[in-house]
């Protein structure tokens, strides 16, 4: 009896003891590439951490992160949770991650590098340049090489709210879905589950009413982006308060009329079998923000560029994105994305910045056609950015201040081929006081633009108040 104990002592301590010296000399992991995200590294020890117990906080997630074996052990857990659905699984598959929504945080940035820093002279004061939205350039500014010179074109006019269009196709699916949580797998497409609540967009209405109000000298656009479930999910799925045509016109009918709606949403479904929705991230590709490119060019008065007209190219690498991570799907795993893009036909300059001062920064590229990261989405502006200021080789007057979440990120290129300068603004992260700055650089278009979840998300709504005032 006695042996049979020390035996399953031994057969406990042994491996510990094991583990413990493997841990010691275990060299320490950046990045999980099957988890898709960096891992936490040794925290730094001082007291005020010590203090506030943030160190012992931190040192577990680190040990956590840089366990021994520890992409072997999540891989089999994978495996293992994939093996018990089997049994189960229809063609639809109900998804509980981690938590009750996909975790979008503080945004995603590329980390600048050093040699790319910039630090501009402090700008003297000028009186803020003063244009009305009526006087729009000419078409022929743009870098069209079929366009031809016309007059000056004229916004056209306000739209007033229409009924929502109608579903399009989308393919059908089979299977019994036991529970409604997060996410569902579709084949190998992962998205959303959505929910619309017409009392808790009333914030963001208002914020986009008020922001309106106080520009005298500046077009306000609200654009509000479906998300896939719209067109890739079966019908139970996309109808009812469920159903984004509804929600993004019940948004647009209670703007105030001066405000310009941009319909993106028929661009989208007319382009349904392309490639416009990532698979494995909540975000469109490039092909979709150029949809919504082409509605907003329809109320911004200007030609849009045809897709084939630019120069495109695909950032190497594989991309599993957001979805991917939430989920650890072995489907969407084994089906990663590709991030496409199209270069701006025009030059620019872009520079990063952390306040409204716009003394110092990081050059950055509006399209990056190489990225280091895992999440390629990043291509676009280099990620969510406090503040971005665009030039670029149009000499024709015109600026736009783009404020958006990362859904904006992918549109952002194309609009470079219309405007001499443009700003691009992450409320989650920048302090300022909106009204003030559009005067003080002589901006004479705004263009708001979110997907269906960000109209209600409390952190992007916080800052996005905080800046109108």
């Amino acid at each position: 009896m006695k042996k049979d104990h020390m035996a399953m002592v031994a057969l406990v301590l042994i491996p510990l003891y094991l583990l413990t010296v493997v841990n010691a000399f275990w060299p320490t992991q950046a990045v999980s590439a099957d988890e898709n995200r960096t891992l936490q590294q040794m925290p730094a020890v001082s007291w005020q951490s010590l203090k506030s117990g943030a160190f012992t906080r931190t040192f577990e997630e680190f040990f956590s992160d840089q366990f021994p074996f520890r992409s072997f052990f999540v891989q089999v857990n994978h495996q293992m949770v994939a093996w018990m659905k089997q049994p189960f699984a229809g063609e639809v598959e109900i998804v509980t991650g981690p938590g009750g929504e996909i975790d979008r945080g503080e945004g995603e940035r590329l980390e600048p590098d050093p040699e790319d820093k910039v630090v501009l002279p402090t700008p003297t004061d000028k009186p803020p340049v003063s244009a009305t939205p009526t006087a729009m350039p000419s078409a022929s500014a743009d870098p069209s090489p079929t366009a031809v010179p016309t007059a000056t074109p004229q916004p056209t006019a306000t739209p007033q709210p229409t009924a929502a269009p109608t579903a399009g196709p989308t393919p059908g699916a089979t299977g019994k879905v036991e529970t409604v949580s997060g996410v569902i797998i579709l084949d190998n497409r992962a998205m959303e589950l959505y929910y619309f609540s017409e009392s808790r967009s009333e914030r963001y209405v208002k914020l986009i009413n008020r922001l309106q109000g106080k520009l005298s000298s500046a077009q306000v656009y609200s654009l509000v982006a479906p998300t896939a479930l719209e067109f890739y999910s079966p019908d139970d799925y996309h109808d009812g308060s469920s159903n984004q045509a509804n929600a993004i016109s019940s948004i647009y009918g209670r703007l105030d009329s001066n405000v310009r709606t941009v319909d993106a949403y028929s661009k989208l479904r007319a382009k349904w079998e392309d490639y416009i929705y990532f698979r494995t991230d909540h975000h469109w590709t490039a092909r979709g923000a150029f949809c919504a490119y082409q509605a907003f060019a329809e109320q911004a008065g200007f030609a849009p560029l045809a897709l084939d007209s630019f120069t495109t190219g695909v950032v190497p690498g594989d991309f599993l994105g957001s979805l991917y991570r939430y989920t650890k799907s072995s489907k969407l795993k084994n089906n990663p994305d590709f991030v496409e893009y199209f270069l701006p036909a025009v030059e620019s300059e872009g520079i990063a910045f952390t306040s409204t001062a716009m003394s110092e920064g990081y050059r950055i590229q509006a399209v990056r056609t190489e990225i280091s990261s895992s999440n390629k989405y990043l291509a676009f502006i280099q990620g969510d950015n406090p503040l971005v200021r665009l030039t670029t080789s149009l000499t024709n007057g015109r600026k736009i201040v783009v404020l958006k979440e990362s859904f904006g990120n992918a549109l952002v290129p194309f609009l470079l081929n219309h405007y001499q300068e443009v700003y691009v603004i992450d409320p989650r992260s920048l302090s300022a006081d909106l009204p003030a700055f559009i005067a003080k650089h002589g901006i004479q278009e705004v263009l708001v633009v979110n997907y269906a979840f960000a109209v209600t998300n409390s952190k992007w709504l916080d800052g996005f108040e905080a800046m109108i005032g």
